[in-house]
């Protein structure tokens, strides 16, 4: 449901009490549910550029806005920056939208005489993220229905001082022709505690008051709101969400049936077991950090560069302040449009090399050569190596093969592992201890299509929380998503109906019973629907199943001093050689994606020793945070607050 909203959710609970008590509004940070859906990347008639020909657009013949460019996979203008190799060879390891992602922006900032290599086990580029157009016919009712099986928006970010991954998509969308589009924003549920409960906005304060949730909930809040008064002092111990949140509100009410029921959505784990500080990091900051009035807000450093160098460009400017709601997507391209284009533009880029169904089963360093080393191979040819064998046979589920090529090892001056941690630590031997302690849940996905409309209240979807009891969730789900209502990713011919995305396992499958078969699931999936939303499980329909293994890496407690570890092993065992970037290491998500692989390609090309950096760096606690006037903001619109900008805070613009 977006990281973000987990964080602001919390804190919607947290300062319920004083809100209801002064009577200011608590629930605008969910945004408000009216508006039409805005295309927020289109062509301005003021700034002259050539369209993509309809024979080299990636995502359909119609020509998409796009900067200028000569030719498909030539940019007009490379960035330059000093290097210590310019003819140097770089492997990148995963073909997920992080690979694909740092391929690309390594491509275009790098000079054209280094040599950039993508390894793909799989015989697919773009990872989880895949849109699916499926023909069907159910009760005479014929047509192709798209279903978003992995990530089906990206959040918008337009309100967060916080973080600026958004301005990295619109610079992907306007060198890859893509149309970005922001819905309107749609009411959000939770199931609790045995049934669906509207959330502000879309709800009424005199109708959520009434509600177990804000009930068991409003304490807390007072509490929240007492503690706040008090001096806190950023501990250094890290602790889990749920002990977190405990300590800030004096209660375990917005843990149990707020908090859990949000990161059931985003990361699908256990609040007892996530990292506080990395998960909630900034409402975690937040609540320490101090009130710097109304017209300037918190910010990393690392974020304030980021801002700094990509709002220069006046079309992300446009396209960031265009944002009106909280979620984005392709419109009827679908969210595999972006990894599809990333794919045909690094196809068309003369030294880069794909290697698809070519899985990688060794990475190592040679300490003479001073190169890195990967192995690539047919799972047949793996030898009689048995202890190796087993090593990999836990990859196969993303880097499967039906390659029958020979064996090869090829050298390289740096490797990016866009993997997840625990499949680089197999990789990699016993060289990265640390990285072999993390861990990723599995989560199994059923996506379900009616031809039949309105069987569902109009919104976004509802979470489930972990309090609610068995009886009323014995499928283990994780919550039910209206894609029907957010409007992505529709065919052209697609007849009208309701789409449901269900949601189930995540943590519980790390215990109890074992995940059902996917032809069970999309059983489960219907008996939950029937149960929460009065469907019956003999409704005609068209449902598909798909079992995610390992799909959403798990931030546990201790996270950013495991990294910390991890860093060093890194530079011990490789010589800063090997570096890392994805979901295992900073935010998950399709958008924490983009920006992994925006970093750890700038970071290579943008200083000397760029090519003996780890890619963990940027994770050392605590991170330098820095005030910043709004109107030094120019990506973001904020509601006037307070008086106009006094003599003070001119100092802080000018300092």
């Amino acid at each position: 449901m977006g990281r973000r909203h987990a964080e602001d959710a919390a804190m919607t609970l947290l300062t319920m009490a004083s809100a209801s008590r002064t009577g200011s509004s608590f629930g605008s940070s969910f945004g408000s549910s009216c508006g039409i859906r805005t295309r927020i990347c289109r062509r301005n008639t003021s700034r002259p550029f050539t369209s993509v020909h309809a024979s080299s657009a990636p995502c359909g013949s119609r020509p998409r806005c796009q900067r200028q460019y000569h030719q498909p996979g030539i940019w007009a203008r490379r960035r330059q920056y000093a290097t210590l190799n310019d003819s140097g060879h770089i492997a990148v390891v995963g073909g997920g939208l992080t690979g694909l992602t740092t391929a690309y922006y390594l491509a275009k900032q790098l000079p054209s005489t280094a040599k950039i290599t993508l390894y793909e086990g799989s015989d697919r580029l773009g990872g989880w993220i895949r849109t699916d157009r499926v023909p069907v016919d159910v009760g005479g009712v014929k047509g192709t229905v798209s279903f978003e099986r992995g990530p089906r928006t990206l959040s918008s970010l337009h309100t967060s001082a916080w973080r600026f991954d958004d301005l990295i998509l619109y610079d992907l969308a306007l060198n890859l022709g893509l149309e970005v589009f922001t819905p309107p924003d749609q009411p959000r549920y939770i199931y609790y505690p045995d049934h669906i409960v509207t959330l502000p906005p879309a709800a009424s304060l005199a109708q959520f008051v009434r509600e177990p949730l804000f009930l068991q909930s409003f304490f807390a809040g007072l509490g929240f709101f007492l503690r706040r008064l008090r001096s806190r002092a950023v501990p250094l111990k890290d602790t889990s969400i749920s002990e977190w949140l405990y300590e800030v509100s004096g209660s375990r009410s917005v843990a149990e049936n707020f908090a859990s029921a949000m990161i059931h959505g985003i990361y699908g784990g256990d609040i007892d077991k996530l990292s506080a500080r990395s998960v909630f990091d900034r409402f975690y900051w937040a609540y320490y950090l101090p009130n710097l009035g109304p017209h300037v807000k918190h910010m990393t450093t690392r974020e304030q560069v980021l801002m700094t160098e990509l709002s220069k460009d006046p079309e992300i400017r446009r396209m960031a302040l265009k944002a009106q709601g909280t979620l984005l997507h392709f419109g009827k391209a679908g969210m595999e449009s972006l990894p599809k284009a990333l794919e045909h533009v690094l196809s068309k880029t003369a030294n880069v090399e794909i290697k698809k169904g070519r899985p990688v089963r060794d990475i190592s360093y040679d300490q003479e050569m001073n190169k890195m080393k990967i192995t690539t191979g047919s799972w047949e040819e793996v030898g009689e190596d048995i202890q190796h064998q087993k090593r990999q046979h836990a990859l196969r589920q993303s880097t499967s093969s039906s390659s029958s090529a020979s064996a090869s090892t090829c050298t390289y001056d740096r490797v990016i592992s866009t993997l997840t941690s625990q499949d680089l630590a197999r990789l990699t031997g016993d060289k990265l201890p640390s990285l072999a302690k993390s861990h990723s849940v599995s989560i199994m996905t059923v996506n379900l299509w009616y031809p039949k409309e309105n069987l569902k209240p109009p919104g976004f979807g509802y979470l489930i929380p972990r309090s609610v009891s068995p009886e009323h969730n014995m499928e283990r789900a994780l919550g039910v998503f209206y894609d029907s209502d957010v409007g992505a990713a529709a065919s052209p011919d697609e007849p009208p109906g309701t789409k449901l995305f269900v949601l189930m396992g995540g943590h519980y499958y790390d215990s109890g019973a074992p995940p059902p078969s996917e032809a069970d699931a999309v059983d489960q999936a219907k008996a939950l629907l029937e149960r929460h939303l009065g469907i019956p499980i003999d409704t005609p329909c068209f449902a598909l199943s798909r079992f995610a293994k390992e799909c959403i890496p798990q931030h546990f407690v201790g996270h950013t001093d495991r990294m910390m570890q991890a860093d060093r092993e890194l530079r011990d065992h490789f010589a800063g050689r090997l570096a890392v970037a994805g979901g295992s290491y900073s935010k998950i998500g399709a958008m924490g994606s983009i920006r992994a692989g925006y970093d750890i390609a700038k970071q290579t090309v943008s200083t000397s020793d760029g090519w003996y950096t780890t890619g963990l760096e940027s994770l050392e606690f605590p991170e330098k945070i820095v005030g910043v006037p709004i109107s030094s903001i120019p990506v973001r619109r904020f509601k006037p607050r307070g008086p106009v900008m006094g003599k003070t805070e001119e100092k802080v613009r000018s300092g």
